[in-house]
């Protein structure tokens, strides 16, 4: 047998019988068993359709990128763990009913939330992006400048590094309360409290790295007799990019937990507001949809981080 042909096979066999998809038959296998959620709880079980639509989801992802050999392992570790939590869900709750339904909902009912409330969950995705991507841009924007500038003039950088350092220590979560309280309205509260929890890590990353720009770069662009503006924004801000692009994933996670906090405490619409009214009426099957919502949003947007990063940004250091 030619070593194609037994590559071929091998690849067939490790895409095929593999434990995610061992766990991923087992959770569909759990359907066919009888119910005690549904007949001992006095809510019942909801359809399955949506979970099973997640789960195929969830399967064709796992497919395409077990494609790639490089991850394998990890892909496969991960998707064990996701399909195992899901069977373990499965089993445990909608057939054999042995936690506490009250705050482990059945993962039937739970996804079915994004069935029947959809229009609500996409309205508050929708204010909540809005609020992180104005909030954000202007945070990077203004601290990747501002930083730029601090950071060419080194007595500048030694007199504000140390204030920006100590004044960043303090986490934006501690005073969300207060700014939604002192703000005319929730907007420009919650817009006030993304650019803050975002702009001093990037303010002191941009004059760290301006610092740290080789001088060999700059003294080649002086010796070209280019301008200062032009070597801060055509050179250094360039230079740097990979670098304030690979801190978007971190200042994505920040800005969305203290966005989320945020509208806990005073919007009336938002992914945060949803889990707030789910929980002040103990309603925690939609809480636990929103909270997964959430997770999901914050993945995808990682992804486009990535994947903008592997289109636009071409070097690397």
């Amino acid at each position: 047998m030619s070593t194609n042909r037994i590559a071929e096979k091998w690849s067939i066999k490790s895409v095929l019988f593999n434990l995610p998809n061992l766990l991923f038959i087992a959770t569909l296998l759990c359907f066919l068993l009888p119910s005690k959620y549904a007949t001992e709880m006095r809510i019942g079980l909801k359809s399955a359709f949506a979970f099973i639509v997640v789960l195929a989801l969830v399967e064709i992802v796992f497919l395409i990128k077990l494609q790639n050999p490089r991850k394998r392992c990890s892909v496969l570790d991960v998707y064990a763990f996701i399909f195992g939590v899901l069977l373990v869900w499965e089993l445990c709750v909608s057939r054999l009913n042995l936690l506490p339904y009250v705050f482990i909902p059945a993962p039937e009912n739970v996804f079915n939330v994004f069935i029947q409330d959809w229009k609500t969950v996409l309205l508050g995705f929708f204010n909540s992006m809005f609020l992180i991507f104005v909030g954000m841009s202007v945070a990077m924007v203004a601290a990747v400048i501002l930083g730029t500038l601090v950071g060419w003039n080194k007595r500048l950088a030694s007199t504000i590094y140390p204030i920006a350092k100590a004044v960043s220590t303090v986490p934006a979560l501690i005073y969300t309360p207060y700014i939604v309280l002192i703000m005319p309205n929730f907007k420009l509260a919650s817009l006030f409290v993304i650019f803050l929890s975002n702009f001093w890590s990037t303010f002191m990353g941009s004059i760290n790295n301006t610092a740290f720009v080789e001088e060999r770069i700059i003294n080649s662009a002086r010796v070209l007799n280019l301008s200062t503006p032009v070597i801060l924004f055509r050179i250094i801000i360039p230079f740097n990019l990979p670098r304030i692009i690979n801190s978007l994933p971190i200042h994505l996670s920040s800005s969305l937990m203290t966005l989320t906090v945020a509208e806990m405490l005073g919007a009336n619409s938002g992914m945060g507001y949803f889990v707030r009214l789910a929980l002040n009426f103990a309603n925690y099957t939609k809480a636990i949809a929103g909270i997964i919502f959430i997770g999901i949003v914050v993945t995808l947007l990682n992804l486009i981080i990535d994947a903008a990063k592997k289109r636009f940004i071409k070097w690397n250091y």
